[in-house]
C-alpha cells in the first residue's frame, strides 16, 4: 500500500475517532467528570488529523498504521486510545521532515 493511501487511511480512523468521542461528549452530562478526559482525548485527536493532513513522511509509518487500527478496537473513553494517540504523535514528532 502506497505511503499516501495509507495516510489517508488513517486520517479517515481517525476522523471516526473523534466523531465517536464527540459523539460521547454530547452525550454525557455537564457535570460528569470523564468529561475533562473527553474533552482531551478530542482535542488530542484533532491535533493529530491535522497534522497528518498537513505532511509527514513514510518513517515510522508502519508502527503508525498499526497503532492507528489499534486505536478502531477500543471504546471511547479507554485510556490506551489516548496513549496511542500520544504514540503516534511521538513517532511522528522523530520522523525526519522533508526538506522541499
Amino acid at each position: 500500500m502506497s505511503y499516501e493511501k495509507s495516510k489517508t487511511i488513517i486520517v479517515e480512523i481517525v476522523t471516526t475517532t473523534m466523531n465517536e468521542v464527540a459523539q460521547e461528549l454530547g452525550a454525557m452530562d455537564p457535570g460528569d467528570p470523564r468529561r475533562v478526559s473527553f474533552v482531551k482525548e478530542l482535542s488530542d485527536l484533532m491535533q493529530l488529523r491535522r497534522s497528518l493532513r498537513l505532511g509527514g513522511n513514510q518513517s515510522n509509518g508502519q508502527r503508525i498504521d498499526e497503532l492507528a487500527c489499534e486505536l478502531t478496537t477500543l471504546n471511547p473513553g479507554d485510556p490506551r486510545r489516548a496513549q496511542i494517540v500520544h504514540e503516534i504523535i511521538r513517532l511522528r514528532d522523530l520522523a525526519p521532515r522533508d526538506p522541499s
